[in-house]
């Protein structure tokens, strides 16, 4: 990682716990690190029904999250619709997001 980690990284993503289940303990040290070469953190909500209500992907350095709510929620997958990929940002992302925001 810090090999390939300098100012022309525009982003990292990170699904958090992985596809193993588990949850990296270097976080916020690979968010820290990321922010350091002008990166974003961008969190793939893909397992997020594991952290939900034990960590907020913001207090650990993410940037931006996408929530994949056919896991978590239960809402149909594959484009069929109905169905929704909320994204959410930290304020200084905000100015980037389309319309309609629910805040």
């Amino acid at each position: 990682f810090e090999e390939v980690l300098n100012e022309e990284v525009a982003a990292v993503m990170l699904t958090c716990p992985n596809t193993l289940g588990l949850f990296n303990p270097d976080i916020k040290k690979i968010a820290d690190r990321t922010h350091q070469v002008g990166g974003l953190m961008y969190y793939d909500g893909a397992n997020l029904n594991a952290i939900l209500g034990k960590c907020r992907p913001g207090d650990v350095g993410f940037d931006v999250v996408h929530l994949n709510l056919h896991k978590t929620f239960g809402t149909p997958h594959g484009g069929g619709g109905p169905g929704a990929g909320p994204v959410g940002v930290k304020d200084h992302l905000r100015e980037f997001l389309p319309i309609s925001l629910v805040v």
